[in-house]
């Protein structure tokens, strides 16, 4: 086991947290921290986020809720160069110039109407803006400490905490003592290969060749969509605006790189379905791979995000999962520092994270088998084929934590079918995320939520219950928000103990049998009547 020395522990930075990358998992893991009031250092290479690589589109509903938790929902949306209400669709053609063969509409959970299912719409907008967003957010987090130009180069753990080298964008290098390290850079990123994880699974063998263009007279006479998928023969792939402003990206399935630079202009114009003047801003090649760390923890050291999994961009999933990691890492990291969770709740992060992992990587890489090259100019083989890539919502809300060690135990829920993943039905099972609704004065229900724990349920009826699980929170240090629906609501039929991230640790018919030591990892499975239950009793 390496072991660090006094004199290097004494000339070392210390901070609670240190995650390790600013992209989106990063930038995540500070704003649920900072919302938390842990202290944290971000360290980041890039000093600017680059607008010519766009990677990721969509921002899906379960992460605009997250959003809406740490006060930038509202942000985004302003920042997005596409409004909601400008498109909803998505829509498959001959050429953006050619025949309609048929539209998804409301695809990616996009809709400008209000819906009791969700708090937020999705939202298409470039990575770039999501990451500018949030650095702006983290920045003004009191404890949040966002180095950019700052790189992670090695790193030790040993019993007490993890010690890391940095080096600044002068190439001065320093050491920064943490308790916990986030490894949020990225497959390529140095915490994966310094604590010895590898991937497993596969990578597609097929090219992908992106391109960034600005062609500010093109526009198409089909309308508005935020994809237009070209089932063409001169070129197939997909194409979308990345603003109103004759900003436009494009991937076509099988090019080679070599290809595609020598033949930009070609495959512009077959996709178009006409030659248009434009300026190519930025060529990029890349593979599909579906890959899933062996282990998503080493000690001290969690990883998150793309240093955990890869999944093809295929149905707006990827960052969105990231996302997901962080929130649910960052908030019981938070919980051990607050002293009101014990240590072992950090083994629940893996146990509930790999199986979401999977079934998206799962789903993703489903989503391959139809690419615009492979497809037919045929609107019901297309339906058929793509449904569930845009209309996904089972697999963005309907994931559950059920079987984690801090989820009251229950029959395991089986993993969602195909069409599970695309068709949501709330359910206040364990495990699951709070079924939405919006409340009669207007607000949403996950506004009345606590940035802890939060009983949800016919709280005056049972005031002897509820004032026993308080003291028992109150014991514990656990931040415990009461929440009564109002009348005719379903969540007054049941207790339902809800945790920060908005999933259930627990349901009742009577507050005395919601076991808050099991649900925040004070005490394990098996062990007979829960504390709550005793204590009721007892009184």
């Amino acid at each position: 086991m390496h072991r660090v020395n006094a004199t290097v522990l004494n000339s070392a930075e210390h901070t609670p947290v240190l995650v390790v990358g600013a992209g989106p998992a990063g930038l995540a893991a500070a704003a649920e921290l900072g919302l938390h009031g842990v202290a944290c250092v971000v360290v980041e290479p890039r000093t600017e986020v680059s607008h010519l690589r766009p990677r990721a589109k969509t921002t899906n509903i379960r992460t605009m809720e997250h959003l809406r938790r740490w006060g930038v929902a509202d942000s985004l949306r302003a920042a997005a160069p596409l409004p909601v209400a400008w498109s909803q669709r998505v829509t498959f053609c001959e050429s953006l110039s050619g025949r309609r063969i048929t539209d998804f509409d409301n695809a990616f959970g996009l809709t400008v109407e209000r819906d009791d299912r969700y708090a937020e719409a999705g939202q298409q907008v470039p990575q770039p803006v999501v990451e500018e967003v949030l650095r702006h957010h983290v920045r003004g987090l009191p404890g949040v400490d966002l180095r950019l130009g700052h790189a992670a180069t090695d790193l030790v753990q040993d019993e007490e905490g993890v010690t890391v080298t940095i080096r600044d964008d002068a190439g001065i290098s320093y050491l920064i003592r943490a308790r916990y390290v986030l490894g949020c850079d990225g497959a390529s990123g140095v915490v994966r290969e310094q604590v010895g994880v590898r991937y497993a699974g596969r990578s597609d063998l097929r090219p992908n060749f992106n391109l960034v263009f600005r062609a500010p007279e093109l526009d198409s006479p089909l309308g508005p969509a935020v994809q237009y998928w070209v089932v063409g023969e001169r070129s197939a792939g997909v194409l979308g605006r990345l603003d109103l402003h004759g900003t436009w990206w494009a991937i076509l399935p099988g090019v080679e790189a070599d290809y595609g630079v020598r033949h930009a202009e070609e495959l512009i114009a077959g996709l178009v379905g006409h030659r248009v003047e434009h300026e190519l801003v930025a060529t990029d090649t890349w593979t599909a791979r579906m890959l899933v760390a062996e282990r998503f923890r080493e000690r001290r050291v969690f990883l998150v995000g793309e240093s955990a999994h890869l999944n093809p961009p295929w149905g707006g999933h990827g960052f969105n999962t990231c996302v997901g990691d962080a929130v649910n890492i960052g908030w019981k990291i938070a919980a051990v520092e607050h002293g009101w969770a014990p240590t072992r709740i950090l083994d629940s992060y893996e146990a509930e994270r790999r199986g979401v992992v999977e079934q998206t990587v799962r789903s993703a890489e489903s989503n391959l088998a139809a690419l615009a090259n492979a497809l037919p100019k045929d609107a019901e083989a297309i339906q058929t084929a793509k449904h569930a890539e845009f209309h996904s919502l089972g697999l963005v809300l309907g994931y559950s934590y059920a079987g984690s060690p801090i989820v009251q135990p229950a029959g395991l829920r089986p993993r969602a079918s195909d069409g599970e993943e695309t068709g949501y039905t709330p359910t206040t099972e364990p495990g699951s995320r709070l079924p939405h609704r919006w409340l009669p004065d207007g607000s949403s229900l996950y506004d009345r939520l606590g940035a802890g724990f939060t009983l949800v349920g016919p709280i005056r009826a049972d005031r002897a219950g509820v004032a026993v699980l308080v003291e028992r929170a109150e014991q514990l240090g656990v931040p415990l928000t009461l929440f009564e629906p109002p009348p005719g609501d379903v969540r007054r039929e049941e207790f339902l103990l809800v945790r920060p991230d908005q999933h259930i640790a627990w349901r009742a018919d009577a507050v005395a049998g919601i076991d808050l030591d099991l649900a925040v990892g004070s005490a394990q499975r098996g062990r007979g009547v829960p504390k709550a239950k005793q204590e009721a009793d007892a009184s």
